[in-house]
């Protein structure tokens, strides 16, 4: 039984860091073109399938046990992203260019644009419950390095990519495709737009870890697990 579970939890790992993977390539879509876009996204689609039936325990247990403050952001951030997910998903088929272009759906510009909107909510919420779950992460790394020099090391890093973060939020002039003022993405190298793309997305996790961690440390964890 431990065995089939460990199995189970490799199988999750590697499904979440191909997810993260996708995520950030798809954000390249005007250096990577139509074509790779739309398959990488059929492609995540499959993925998010399967990494929802692996952690389907989250949806059997929705309306059991108690709910305290942390597991309502928990679960609103993650139903919110499913959410956002989808209609990503969803608005992408009639706006499709290649894969799904003989079906003659007629999307139009309001389905791109809100497709472009969910899309980068979507970011956003990846990162906030990426945040949620760096507390555990950054453990399990701890326990395994056990080695002061190298933890600096990637400490000295996570300082490095979150300041590169801020910067990339600048450049890519992040929150105007929040709103939807902007539909097309800075023309760039693809080594610079993947860069942009993680860096913001960890900046936005470590943000929810520290946010988390300081409230933690303030008295206040009775109120998030009580």
């Amino acid at each position: 039984m431990k065995k089939k579970n460990k199995n189970k939890e490799k199988i999750r790992i590697i499904v979440d860091i191909l997810m993260l993977i996708l995520m950030v390539v798809e954000y390249s879509r005007i250096i990577t073109g139509c074509l790779v876009h739309e398959i990488l996204g059929i492609s995540l689609f499959v993925l998010f399938i399967i990494h929802n039936y692996l952690n389907i325990w989250f949806y059997r247990t929705l309306f059991k046990e108690k709910y305290n403050a942390k597991r309502i952001v928990s679960t609103i951030v993650n139903l919110s992203f499913l959410f956002c997910m989808l209609l990503t998903i969803i608005l992408g088929i009639p706006i499709s260019e290649k894969v799904f272009a003989p079906l003659n759906l007629n999307g139009n510009m309001t389905m791109r644009k809100l497709h472009t909107i969910f899309g980068y909510w979507s970011l956003v919420l990846l990162g906030i419950h990426l945040g949620l779950h760096f507390k555990m992460i950054f453990k399990n790394m701890d326990r395994k390095i056990d080695n002061s020099r190298i933890t600096s090391i990637i400490n000295i890093f996570k300082f490095i990519i979150c300041i590169y973060g801020i910067k990339a939020i600048i450049d890519t002039k992040f929150f105007l495709y929040l709103i939807g003022k902007s539909s097309f993405a800075i023309p760039t190298n693809i080594v610079i737009s993947l860069l942009n793309t993680f860096s913001i997305i960890f900046l936005i996790g470590m943000i929810t870890y520290k946010i988390e961690d300081r409230i933690e440390n303030r008295d206040l964890y009775k109120v998030l697990y009580d």
